[in-house]
Formats: C-alpha cells, structure tokens, sequence
C-alpha cells in the first residue's frame, strides 16, 4: 500500500515560506529604488530603445524599408514604413508622440559630419537588417545622454553624457 502522507505542503509550511519571502522582499526593495528600473527619468531612455531595437526587427520582418522621425522643433516623434500611402504618413505625423518621461531629442548625428539640431531626422531601417548608423542626444532638465545606433548590430549602446562621433574614435 501506497502512502500519501509525504505528498505535498501542510498550510503552516506554505505561511511560513510566504512570510520569510515578504520579510526579504520588504528588505531587498529599497536598493531598487534608485536603479534604472524605478527611475522615472530614464522610461525615455527605455522608450527609445525599444522603439529602435524593435523598428528594426519590424523592418526584418515584413521586408520593408522602416523610418523613425524625430521632429526637433516640435519635441514629437513617429514611424513610418515605405509602403505607407501619403495619407497614412500624413496621419503617422498627427499622432506623433512625444518621448516619454518629459524628454526630448536634441540632435541626431550621422557619420561623418552631419548634426542636425532643428528640422526632421529620420533614421532608416532596412529590410536586410541593417540600419543607418546614428547618435541620438536625448535631454532631460540638464543632462543630455547619447545612443548610438551601428547598423549591424541589434543591441543600442548607451552613454551618460553627450557623445560625437569622433569622442568613440
């Protein structure tokens, strides 16, 4: 005969283990306080990262030719795709959004000398997988960061600080 005494957790012993894992989170939680997790000034950091990493996995995907533009003069930011009508573009630009978090684009470069400050910037993404290589400079209250954007690779690298190109020589 087969015993079933041993198959399975008494009520107490799942309190307990419950109780021991709030008593850690309640003590672990404050060191994520301060992360880039939990900090509000960063979700446009996040934004932007993940609206690059996943236009150009888009562009992959269904084969065409995809654009992020950032209206500089307006603070506000949209996609499009090549086969978009001009009425869908038109209607893209209309519901720009703006970065989320309270930040803004500040400049675009492209290598090896273009900077633009004012106007549109547009980076592309290919259907091969690749992308225009780009720096973005996004500005929150005083501190700007810069993302560069390489065209083969998936992941965008990140700095603290406002970066050109030929400060990554």
């Amino acid at each position: 005969m087969i015993s079933r005494r041993g198959a399975g957790f008494t009520l107490l012993e799942l309190i307990v283990v419950m109780a021991l894992m709030g008593i850690v989170f309640f003590f672990a939680a404050p060191r994520f306080e301060g992360s880039a997790l939990f900090d509000d000034s960063k979700q446009g950091s996040r934004w932007l990262i993940g609206k690059l990493q996943s236009l150009k996995e888009e562009a992959v995907r269904t084969r065409r030719q995809h654009s992020l533009v950032f209206d500089l003069d307006t603070k506000r930011v949209w996609s499009a795709a090549e086969s978009m009508r001009a009425e869908e573009i038109e209607l893209a630009m209309r519901r720009a959004q703006p970065i989320p978090g309270g930040g803004r684009v500040v400049g675009v470069e492209f290598p090896p000398d273009t900077r633009i400050v004012s106007g549109r910037a547009e980076i592309r993404f290919y259907a091969d997988g690749h992308s225009d290589k780009a720096l973005i400079h996004l500005q929150y209250g005083e501190s700007v960061s810069s993302f560069l954007l390489e065209p083969f690779l998936t992941q965008v690298k990140t700095f603290d600080s406002r970066v050109g190109f030929n400060d990554l020589r």
